[in-house]
């Protein structure tokens, strides 16, 4: 199990072997000579995987737990705790969640120009699977503020044209998420609303002498 202390991205998920994140995705590029598959593209493909790789590398520099942050932003359970402690003035509530899986698809596109060449688009097939285990997520004040401790099994592939690539790995959970001040569950106006109905401080009482 993977439990380095750095920000583990998309990118780093690939290249798990060096610190430089754009490393082995490009050597994965290059021998798989994807890239003169590309149409109107052909033998000139091969000069190119540097460029791509660094577009994808960078376009793969965000967080790998985002799409857990984000289906749990869809939970029927964590919606109603979000609810129910929205006014802040009450205990937390726990929320438990049994094993899940989610999963997120997405298809990252690099536009290639090389001179004397017509313009090519290759577009990539990026899918992200995460199997987490049962844990107990804590909600207050309408925020995710806390999850128990918890191993998650994170796999991604990545294709395009013939090309197929996937690495598995476990992370710790706490790895994967960060929470800082709180998660919102809820739509950003619920939020806004629960401000305005916030009674007024108390009055101070300043003694004069």
């Amino acid at each position: 199990m993977n439990t380095s202390s750095h920000r583990v991205t998309i990118a780093s998920h690939f290249n798990q072997t060096t610190p430089d994140t754009s490393a082995e995705l490009n050597h994965l590029i290059t021998s798989s000579r994807v890239l003169e598959s590309v149409p109107h593209l052909g033998p000139v493909g091969r000069l190119v995987p540097a460029p791509v790789t660094r577009a994808l590398a960078a376009t793969f520099d965000r967080d790998l737990g985002d799409p857990i942050l984000w289906a749990w932003r869809t939970h029927r359970d964590l919606k109603e705790a979000a609810s129910a402690t929205l006014a802040g003035n009450g205990p937390p509530e726990y929320v438990t969640l049994a094993e899940h899986e989610i999963s997120s698809i997405h298809h990252p596109e690099v536009d290639i120009t090389v001179d004397r060449w017509p313009p090519a688009t290759i577009t990539f097939d990026l899918t992200l699977r995460f199997t987490l285990e049962a844990l107990l997520l804590t909600v207050q004040g309408g925020l995710l503020i806390g999850l128990s401790p918890g191993v998650c099994s994170a796999d991604v592939a990545l294709s395009a044209h013939g090309f197929d690539f996937s690495r598995s790995a476990k992370y710790a959970l706490q790895e994967l998420l960060t929470l800082h001040t709180g998660l919102r569950l809820l739509p950003a106006s619920a939020y806004a609303v629960s401000r305005r109905l916030e009674p007024p401080g108390e009055p101070i009482n300043v003694a004069s002498r």
